[in-house]
């Protein structure tokens, strides 16, 4: 049953985006993140012990619920006890897309301060530091807690994409230890992505098919970097991986859409998952680590083959990253997936 959403003023935000026409990035002015909860600070910068928002009778510390799920996947109503929720959706306290007072003067530049959203999924009351300690169960109703907003976030004319991310530990960005995903509504289609279609609409027109397909059926033939394949999915780390050990989760169907009522994949899916984390964590020593998931522009969904991206923050951008947007990746790809395969 699909959650019933309203969007209002508590649940918007007004950013204020600024465009650098010399790289061509959007950059976010996000003022009010210097006020979130830094819980990674050293202990003697700590003034006064945080309570975690997230964990369960804690529910007042954070904004209240858009939505919340229990622990077989139901949906809470207003009668079921608040507490007893197992996946819950809140807005983001301190968003980078964040509400901003006034609109800058601009000059020669372009910038924007229509609503964004950004909103936070937390996937279990229990408090968890990194996504392998989580059931299957919890990260499944996660993931269909998140295709549930998604579609709904898809109906509102001012949101062009939509993104779902989770950081887990400080160096991958995160500022409280209590592991959850965020979902941002962007207002703006970014290069980067515009970009990305473009390479897409190219790769149909001249092979028939959406880029990742090709990729897929290449990483399929030559079996080098290939990790895991079910049903459904195929796990392997990218040819050109920006970062070491990193993979991509990539559906085998092309035409399955994120929100798929034709196949229940969310349990597969959780599963590949936690069994990367989890055996990238021995391997590593439990890193920092991000997980995407990528899907185009609401536009281009009916057409798009999503996927899921998962990499450890063990190699750090400098100099050189940053004045070219080259990246050195000192451990090749066929190198990682032959340690996580041992």
């Amino acid at each position: 049953m699909p959650v019933n959403y309203r969007r209002n003023g508590q649940y918007s935000a007004m950013a204020d985006l600024r465009y650098d026409p010399i790289s061509g990035i959007w950059v976010a002015i996000a003022r009010r993140r210097r006020d979130r909860p830094m819980e990674f600070f050293p202990l003697e910068q700590i003034v006064h012990q945080i309570i975690c928002p997230f964990c369960r009778g804690n529910e007042d510390e954070a904004p209240p619920s858009i939505a919340a799920w229990n622990k077989d996947g139901g949906l809470l109503s207003p009668s079921d006890d608040p507490a007893s929720w197992s996946t819950r959706i809140v807005p983001n306290k301190y968003p980078s897309l964040s509400e901003e007072e006034g609109s800058p003067h601009c000059g020669p530049y372009q910038c924007s301060t229509i609503d964004g959203m950004q909103e936070l999924i937390i996937p279990t009351p229990r408090h968890v530091t990194s996504l392998s300690e989580l059931s299957v169960q919890e990260l499944e109703i996660s993931l269909k807690a998140s295709q549930e907003r998604i579609g709904t976030l898809c109906e509102f004319d001012d949101i062009r994409h939509l993104m779902l991310f989770m950081n887990c530990r400080m160096d991958a960005g995160a500022s409280l230890e209590h592991i959850h995903f965020q979902l941002m509504g962007s207002p703006l289609i970014s290069p980067y992505m515009q970009q990305r279609m473009d390479r897409n609409d190219e790769n149909v027109r001249n092979r028939g098919e959406n880029l990742i397909t090709t990729l897929l059926n290449w990483e399929l033939e030559k079996q080098t970097r290939i990790l895991k394949v079910t049903e459904n999915f195929v796990m392997f780390c990218p040819f050109a991986s920006r970062f070491s050990f990193q993979v991509w989760i990539v559906p085998t169907n092309p035409r399955l859409p994120w929100s798929s009522q034709l196949i229940d994949f969310n349990s597969e899916l959780a599963g590949l998952c936690r069994t990367y984390v989890k055996k990238l964590e021995q391997l590593l020593e439990n890193p920092a680590y991000n997980l995407l998931l990528n899907l185009t522009p609401k536009c281009q969904l009916p057409n798009d083959h999503w996927f899921i991206e998962i990499f450890p923050r063990v190699n750090r951008m400098a100099g050189y990253e940053i004045g070219t947007d080259i990246w050195v990746n000192p451990v090749p790809p066929e190198t990682a997936a032959r340690r996580w395969l041992a």
